[in-house]
């Protein structure tokens, strides 16, 4: 082992919880199958009490003391405590392999109980009934066989057909003998065979099942991306302990809510899961935003994978938040201008020309300051850079929401009024604001500036509504120097 390796208790903890939980419903499973196997074996008892009626009722109390045993431990086992007792005797116990885990040694000792009960329920019934070799009682055997490799796997399945086809094997023999019957040796050989072989292929499909189970829930345990399954009415059946550190939420808050709960509203769907999408696309790939339980928007990523015979989609999520947020900031810096955060001339020309594609008109305020040249010149370039980023937030101020504020070029700006009967009242506001001086490091500055106003016409373009309110400000400008 590594010397920097850590050991993660905690997710030793939920993978060895997660085997409980599978082991315990192997063992609930079972004890349905049981309840009926009583319904039926009561039944047959009381329509034929065999050779001997005593015997049969026993094995009836024996079948239903196993199942009322089993079914108290098992409620009993889900809190902690100790089982119940069989004849003053503490069955708590702890298996090797989880000697730490009293949950894993319960749930054993379950198990134990609950085949010893059910073979000595089967051999006093197959010992109450042997008139008929061809009772089909003689299958009873193989339900003992099925329960060791559903409980056990491969090596129960395998030992319990050795000695299910010995315990059937006897049955023959007594029955046969007691009804003077030549019985070959291949049949008994055949009948063992049989058992064990099937034995060993249910063991080996559960232990399959098993192995594969393992795999999923260490999986699910250990990954630290989001991974949740959701029925197709939107419920959350499950979630992985990674929720808590993508999104705040423990899995136990979360589970039985609808899918939707933790979505920003803008990205909520108004109906269950499309079933008909899943059908025909099958998995989907797609980027939502979640609320984390302090209250910040997480980008997830999520791949949704329908597993539509079992009625469950599963989820798996990446928090993408970061790459959202480099992609935003990115885009930013490709939008705008470096020095005043406005709109740089690119993005200008984008806007006025999905106005224009789209049927709209805009208004166009052209606002170039006056002889800024000699405020570098005199004060300084970072002087200079001062009195634009102070001009930027005076437009975006005077703007407000009525326009979009852009650095054409050097001292050049542009106002996109959307509404070009406002463009008035915009074009007094900016003046407004650009009368007043401006502080730059203890010096008052006064910078003037010179505004063309244009609207947009049908048919226009970009450039030709800016040349027009560039036009219109060098108008302005000789205006200006002839007063």
């Amino acid at each position: 082992m590594r010397a920097d390796a850590q050991v993660d208790r905690g997710l030793n903890r939920r993978i060895a919880a997660a085997e409980s939980a599978a082991i315990r419903q192997t063992e609930v499973s079972i004890q349905y199958t049981r309840l009926a196997c009583v319904v039926m074996a009561l039944g047959q008892t009381a329509l034929d009490n065999g050779d001997r009626a005593w015997l049969g009722w026993a094995a009836m109390a024996v079948f239903l003391a196993t199942c009322a045993w089993t079914e108290r431990a098992l409620r009993v086992e889900g809190t902690g405590s100790r089982l119940p007792v069989i004849g003053g005797v503490s069955m708590t116990g702890h298996s090797p392999r989880f000697r730490r885990d009293r949950a894993s040694g319960n749930l054993m000792v379950i198990g134990w109980v609950g085949m010893s009960g059910d073979t000595l329920a089967a051999v006093m019934v197959l010992a109450n009934l042997l008139k008929d070799p061809t009772d089909p009682i003689q299958l009873l055997p193989l339900l003992l066989v099925t329960e060791a490799a559903a409980r056990w796997g491969f090596q129960g399945g395998v030992s319990a057909g050795v000695g299910g086809g010995l315990l059937s094997a006897a049955w023959t023999v007594a029955v046969h003998r007691r009804q003077e019957l030549d019985l070959p040796l291949s049949y008994l050989t055949f009948r063992v065979a049989v058992l064990v072989l099937l034995g060993g292929f249910i063991g080996a499909i559960v232990r399959q099942g098993r192995q594969q189970r393992r795999a999923a829930n260490s999986v699910f345990n250990a990954s630290r991306d989001l991974v949740a399954t959701f029925s197709l009415d939107g419920s959350l059946l499950s979630v992985n302990p990674a929720c808590e550190a993508i999104l705040g939420y423990t899995p136990e808050e979360l589970l039985g809510r609808d899918r939707t709960w933790l979505l920003d509203p803008d990205d909520r769907p108004n109906r269950p899961p499309d079933v008909g999408l899943y059908r025909r696309d099958g998995a989907q790939l797609e980027e939502l935003r979640f609320i984390h339980k302090d209250g910040r928007l997480v980008w997830i990523e999520l791949d949704l994978l329908p597993d539509l015979e079992s009625g469950v989609v599963y989820a798996i999520g990446r928090d993408v938040s970061a790459r959202r947020q480099a992609e935003v900031e990115l885009r930013h810096r490709v939008d705008h201008d470096a020095l005043t955060e406005v709109w740089n001339r690119e993005s200008l020309l984008a806007y006025l020309a999905r106005m224009f594609a789209r049927g709209y008109c805009p208004g166009l305020v052209f606002v170039d300051l006056d002889d800024f040249k000699s405020v570098n010149d005199n004060h300084g370039h970072r002087a200079g850079d001062l009195v634009l980023k102070g001009m930027a937030d005076r437009l975006c101020m005077a703007t407000g929401l009525e326009g979009s504020v852009a650095r054409y070029a050097g001292d050049e700006f542009c106002v996109v009024v959307d509404d070009p009967r406002d463009i008035d009242a915009v074009a007094e506001r900016i003046r407004q604001v650009l009368d007043e001086p401006v502080a730059i490091s203890g010096a008052t500055l006064a910078v003037s500036a010179t505004l063309g106003l244009a609207v947009g016409r049908p048919g226009d373009c970009a450039d030709a509504l800016i040349h027009r309110a560039d036009q219109a400000m060098y108008g302005g400008k000789a205006r200006n120097r002839r007063s």
